[in-house]
């Protein structure tokens, strides 16, 4: 046997190539992974607590995993009732719903919108539903299941269903657990809606019903003085005590301190945070750079090969009247700078005036000169009109009412009514010498009018609509010819078209023949910038593994590109954010980004979402991006396309109280504030007396925060089955429910003081009326339809009995959900 090292290689090497395979497996795929997992709190602790009740730790993982299952059964189970009913069953189980139009299941007899929410909230009151002696087991189960599948299908059928639709991931074992634990968890919730909840529809008393249907049906008109909190915040306590400020700071440090100006809770907690770095391509920008590199003979020769296959036809009809529309203007607008320019020199005199009239007496005698030459008079052009065909008769009816016209403006003597004759002439001389004069002239002025006026109106006059020379004559049209005419003559000869000029029509055709290379070369960019930025965020990755394990130092750091000078030099745009959240990123531009969907029809997650994670409609969710991990977006209302990566990252945190103490401070003066502005909006209200209105008492100065004649609104406005919205006031700021409850139940006359939603005014109102009459609105409740609309509103007694049960749930179970706090 040789000993070669060659010859021992050569035996190796199947062995050897495996195993580099798997350590550049290892380098390149699992330690990133495991790298990002650490640096997000990996290691031993690096499960994340999702939710704490009743002694029991809820950790993300397990949530996760659950709502995954969930996800599943839900699919199973909708491909198992269509399968049923496909055989001719349908599932009989509660709550499950089939619409027999549309063929699609509405309703499965479980909750069909998976979410980690939802997850938490099914496995606590699944928990409750155990103490208190609910149970399943497993013959239960398997009984619920022959139900759903109307016994069509065996239990093997079933399982081999799950199995191929979860692709062995799941068995009957998981599948019992899941249906056990819903079940459960859904009748727990459905024993605390005994007769508040008839199936899905609330219970409701008449009282209620009637209420509710006030809320949607009567409206209100109403005078309102707005008393400010913040006009009273210098006269509170600059200085609170301590023991204060430390009751105020626990009740707002675990709640998340998101920029909203609509709550009026104090809230301390920093949400998650980042600084984002991004890089973005204009299509419009990629779109003119080609332009320039087009040669103008491509560009016409583009243009003559179109116009060959027909492109660029305009009919004459269209091209006149656009033409005169825009001569018009231009003389119109000459005469108003004649006139400027004469009332300059002279101020106090009326030469001014006689130069205006010269300059409109000329522009008629142009016009009526124009006339005499280029129209028939009035009986020819009655004789012409009898001769033409009908399409063209508008044209004829025309011309003897603009001679009137123009007759009567030359007798006008008045200096107002010469002005008002200089402006009908202008449009009128427009109108005719239109025809006489090429409408490309002025092609500056033109250029600034509508792209779609633009493509008709600098067109030459010789091609204008009149009758050909080798036309045959015209005939007298037959009344039945005639009434053809007036409707859709199918005999008519084809519009009379002629062709856009190439000034014209030349950018669009230079846009059209770049288009699609503009925007291969910006998607071949952004890739570009994309793979760079993705390199790096790789090497990174490998770098701080290697620093853990002591491989390498921190000094080896790979190189971080300089994006602002790669942008520069691939003629890109350049931008940072400074210390955004998911709510505050939106007011950047690139927060009006959006992910790249899955087809050109649907679009990505909105960019808050793709940077700091958040929870989907569909049940999935988003996880929230680390340092420097790139993403790709696009806003195609501006056709900008980004690449983007957080250059820093601060996670949810609780700041300490001597961090926060000036908002804490804030706080209590605001509090105590919103206590004196609503002293004296009641000292206001107690003030007007039977007689008198609003606008009587309003302080000395404060009559900007007086708003009369509001409405009508309504409390509520349905917006949906079982869906309402609190009635909009536009004029005032951000009213709510309590705004509403002291209009409603004020008098005609008399005032209130009503608070907007954030507290952060106090106003006095005062309804001038109310409509309909109470009469008519009884009226109205006494059909069921209506009855029917405000009972499916509910009961806000019914519903606080309902609060009040999950609340003592959740106080008894010491039920607190963390969700988001460490993301």
């Amino acid at each position: 046997m040789s000993s070669s090292p060659f010859e021992i290689f050569r035996r190796n090497l199947k062995p050897m190539m495996v195993l580099l395979t798997l350590l550049a497996l290892f380098a390149f795929v699992v330690l990133p992974a495991l790298d990002t997992y650490l640096r997000r709190g990996g290691g031993s602790n690096s499960d994340p607590v999702a939710a704490v009740y009743d002694g029991v730790t809820l950790t993300q993982s397990r949530v996760a995993r659950t709502t995954q299952q969930h996800r599943a059964i839900v699919g199973f189970l909708s491909d198992l009732g269509q399968e049923t009913i496909r055989r001719g069953g349908v599932p009989q189980v509660p709550g499950f719903q089939y619409d027999q139009e549309s063929g699609q299941i509405q309703s499965l007899g479980i909750d069909a919108n998976p979410s980690e929410e939802a997850t938490i909230n099914t496995m606590r009151f699944y928990s409750e539903a155990r103490k208190a002696g609910f149970e399943l087991d497993d013959t239960s189960v398997r009984n619920w299941l022959s139900r759903y599948t109307d016994g069509l299908l065996s239990d093997n059928e079933i399982g081999s269903m799950l199995m191929q639709f979860t692709k062995n991931q799941m068995g009957p074992i998981q599948l019992y657990e899941q249906l056990r634990m819903h079940l459960l968890s859904d009748l727990y919730q459905r024993s605390a809606m005994v007769g508040l909840m008839n199936g899905r529809m609330p219970v409701t008393t008449p009282l209620a019903q009637w209420r509710n249907f006030l809320k949607t049906n009567q409206s209100a008109n109403i005078d309102a003085y707005g008393v400010l909190v913040a006009e009273y915040l210098d006269q509170t306590d600059e200085s609170p005590s301590q023991s204060k400020i430390q009751e105020v700071y626990d009740a707002g440090k675990d709640l998340l301190a998101y920029p909203n100006d609509q709550s009026p809770e104090p809230k301390f907690r920093r949400p998650d945070s980042a600084e984002i770095e991004f890089v973005f391509a204009d299509l419009n920008d990629f779109v003119e750079r080609e332009k320039a590199k087009l040669t103008e003979e491509a560009i016409r020769a583009e243009y003559e090969r179109r116009l060959a296959g027909g492109d660029f036809q305009m009919p004459v009809e269209a091209t006149e009247d656009a033409t005169a529309e825009l001569e018009a203007m231009e003389i119109e607008n000459a005469a108003e700078e004649a006139a400027e320019e004469t009332a300059e020199t002279t101020e106090e005199e009326s030469p001014a005036t006689e130069t205006e009239e010269t300059v409109a007496e000329e522009m008629v005698e142009e016009t009526t000169e124009a006339e005499a030459e280029t129209e028939p008079t009035s009986e020819e052009s009655s004789e012409t009109s009898s001769e033409e065909p009908p399409a063209e008769e508008p044209a004829s009816e025309e011309t003897p009412a603009e001679e009137t016209t123009s007759e009567e403006t030359t007798s006008e003597e008045t200096t107002s009514e010469e002005t008002t004759s200089e402006e009908t002439t202008s449009e009128e001389t427009g109108s005719e010498e239109s025809t006489d004069e090429p409408a490309n002239e002025d092609s500056s002025m033109l250029r600034s009018r509508d792209e779609a006026v633009q493509l008709v109106a600098f067109q030459d006059d010789d091609d204008a609509p009149e009758t050909p020379a080798d036309a045959p004559p015209a005939t007298e049209t037959s009344d039945d010819e005639m009434e053809l005419g007036d409707g859709l003559d199918l005999g008519d000869e084809p519009a009379e078209t002629k062709p856009q000029s190439f000034e014209d029509v030349r950018d669009a055709i230079a846009t059209d023949m770049v288009s699609e290379t503009a925007r291969q070369k910006l998607d071949q960019t952004i890739t570009e910038m994309n793979a760079l930025m993705r390199d790096y965020f790789s090497e990174m990755a490998v770098h701080e593994s290697n620093v853990a394990v002591g491989v390498s130092t921190a000094e080896e750091a790979p190189t971080r590109p300089d994006l602002k000078a790669i942008a520069e030099e691939k003629g890109l745009g350049y931008g940072t954010t400074g210390l955004v959240n998911r709510v505050s990123v939106s007011e950047e531009p690139i927060g009006e980004s959006y992910g790249l969907g899955q087809s050109l029809q649907q679009r990505g997650a909105p960019y808050y979402a793709m940077m700091f994670g958040a929870a989907m409609q569909d049940g999935s969710s988003i996880p929230a991006q680390p340092a420097f991990a790139p993403q790709r977006s696009v806003d195609l209302e501006n056709a900008k396309s980004y690449v983007s990566w957080k250059t820093k990252d601060i996670e949810a945190y609780t700041p300490e109280l001597d961090e926060v103490r000036e908002e804490v401070i804030l706080a209590i003066r605001t509090e105590e504030a919103r206590e004196l502005a609503q002293a004296a909006a009641r000292k206001l209200a107690d003030s007007l007396t039977e007689g008198k209105q609003l606008a009587d008492i309003v302080p000395e100065g404060k009559e900007d925060n007086l708003h009369t004649g509001l409405g009508p609104f309504s409390w509520l406005n349905m917006v949906g089955m079982m869906q309402t919205s609190i009635g909009n006031v536009p004029e005032l700021n951000s009213v709510g429910d309590e705004f509403m409850r002291s209009v409603f139940n004020t008098e005609v006359g008399q005032a209130n003081v009503a608070p907007n939603a954030p507290l952060s005014v106090y106003y006095v109102v005062q309804p001038t009326q109310f409509q309909p009459e109470m009469e008519q609105l009884r009226e109205q409740f006494s059909q069921p339809q209506q009855r029917f609309m405000a009972q499916l509103i509910g009961d806000d007694g019914a519903t606080n009995i309902v609060r009040g049960f999950f609340e003592t749930i959740n106080e008894r179970t010491g039920f607190e959900i963390k969700l988001g706090e460490d993301r």
